[in-house]
């Protein structure tokens, strides 16, 4: 399933997916953090979604941005 489709596939809008692209779709992106508590998933589950599912199998372009926090922000290019 490509980005382009995403919506149209079996993922409905209310699942925790759907959830993380919405958060990564915002300009500023999100740090692991804030999509840990959108999920409720532990931080190794949010950065393997985000690798596994959204990279690899759906087709994302997610990219980390410089931060002068230095704390991770991902977002969707």
């Amino acid at each position: 399933m490509t980005p382009s489709n995403f919506w149209r596939g079996s993922r409905s809008p209310g699942t925790k997916l759907a959830a993380l692209v919405v958060a990564l779709r915002r300009p500023q992106g999100a740090t692991n953090l804030q999509l840990m508590l959108t999920t409720g998933w532990q931080p190794q589950s949010v950065r393997g979604a985000i690798s596994g599912l959204l990279r690899k199998r759906l087709g994302f372009n997610v990219v980390l941005m410089p931060n002068p926090t230095d704390k991770r922000v991902y977002r969707i290019d």
